[in-house]
């Protein structure tokens, strides 16, 4: 499974990728022993040619990315993040437990950005499954993109937890033939396994440390003024014109700061 929209650094759907840098196997995970974490390692292009922004992201709002591919592995759960940091530091945006990615269906995911994130001219999007059959692996897709600042929010972007990070030599690791449950999924999620398994070892988000990275950022093109130009192009399929996903056994009410688990209709 891929990321396709937002199209990844490297993607073959990504306009900005040269036919000679194509990453042809985007849907293999990241390697046992984190040496390519994060973003399979193209986070340090953020600031080449290849590193153009694909989308803008509206503080505020809610959209939804999409991925494609053959082998779902039965599904497993997934969260999508976003750094402003140059892949320093992820925070979660929503996190799916189950079936994610759908075993079958619409392989969508609607999520909301944080109305106080910071107006960054190349931040990272990020999308990380942990597949529930099959070896431990992590899988992560990133895509370059520009956020902007709207206000305040109830829980605020830098409030949120870290995203989750495991089966790539850190000390924390999946079950296998078990969605994992996020330790701190964080404010807005969507649960389709109430018994999803925690995940073994050293796992905190906020006290793990991802393997250290073999090479130094090359830099980092972001720009802290804040941007009030309307946006027009708000990325990725657009917002979501709605405040309630359903999702199929449960839905999640997306509401900043709270969620209610429910019976779907």
């Amino acid at each position: 499974m891929q990321m396709s929209n937002p199209p990844p650094l490297r993607s073959e759907f990504n306009p900005y990728t040269t036919d000679r840098n194509i990453d042809y196997s985007m849907t293999n995970p990241l390697r046992k022993d984190g040496s390519d974490f994060p973003c399979k390692g193209y986070h340090l292009e953020l600031s080449t040619s290849l590193g153009e922004p694909v989308v803008k992201m509206q503080g505020g709002k809610l959209y939804s990315m999409t991925f494609t591919g053959g082998t779902s592995h039965e599904g497993g759960s997934c969260q999508v993040s976003l750094s402003v940091d140059g892949g320093s530091t992820f925070y979660v945006l929503h996190s799916y437990i189950g079936n994610c990615p759908a075993t079958s269906g619409n392989n969508t995911l609607p999520f909301r950005v944080p109305s106080d994130v910071p107006f960054v001219q190349r931040a990272l999007f990020a999308w990380t499954w942990f597949n529930k059959l099959g070896s431990r692996e992590m899988y992560m897709n990133c895509a370059s993109v520009t956020t902007l600042h709207e206000g305040p929010d109830k829980i605020g972007f830098f409030d949120r937890p870290r995203m989750f990070v495991a089966n790539i030599g850190n000390g924390c690791t999946t079950e296998e033939s078990e969605d994992v449950s996020f330790p701190d999924p964080g404010p807005e999620l969507t649960i389709k396994n109430l018994a999803a398994a925690p995940p073994v070892g050293l796992c905190d988000p906020s006290k793990i440390r991802a393997p250290a990275r073999k090479e130094k950022e090359k830099g980092k093109d972001e720009n802290k003024e804040e941007n009030k130009e309307d946006n027009k192009e708000e990325g990725c399929s657009g917002p979501v014109d709605k405040t309630k996903e359903k999702t199929g056994e449960h839905s999640v009410t997306l509401i900043p700061g709270s969620f209610v688990i429910g019976e779907a209709d």
